[in-house]
């Protein structure tokens, strides 16, 4: 190996370990952001509305999913994929529909989401 085949193997490992230390302080700093409060989400757009209020499946983005306890980047987007499906969602309990989400994980979210202020599990009925 000669020393300019060396010079590219030592800045491409440079380059990788900068780029596993980003990705290692944007997660860490997720997780700072998340971990007092998994719903409180600092947006210009909503900043009057109450921190404490239920997430709407039908208008959450990405980063607000996967702020839910047990759901992560891939059931975001699968609960994402099937809002898209459904067009919106009508009742919480179509979570159980997608992918990946058990009894458990939906009886650990069920709580903090709604379907257009609507109640956990679409109790309008009693």
């Amino acid at each position: 190996m000669n020393q300019r085949e060396r010079a590219v193997l030592v800045f491409l490992g440079v380059c990788l370990l900068f780029g596993a230390g980003i990705y290692a302080f944007r997660r860490a700093s997720l997780a700072r952001r998340t971990a007092s409060s998994p719903l409180t989400v600092v947006n210009p757009v909503d900043a009057d509305q109450p921190a404490d209020r239920l997430l709407d499946l039908n208008n959450a983005r990405q980063y607000e999913l996967e702020a839910l306890p047990g759901i992560g980047p891939v059931l975001a987007s699968r609960i994402a994929q099937k809002r898209r499906e459904l067009g919106r969602f009508e009742r919480v309990d179509q979570l159980l529909d997608v992918t990946g989400i058990g009894p458990k994980r939906y009886a650990a979210i069920r709580d903090l989401v709604s379907v257009g202020g609507s109640f956990p599990d679409s109790a309008a009925g009693e």
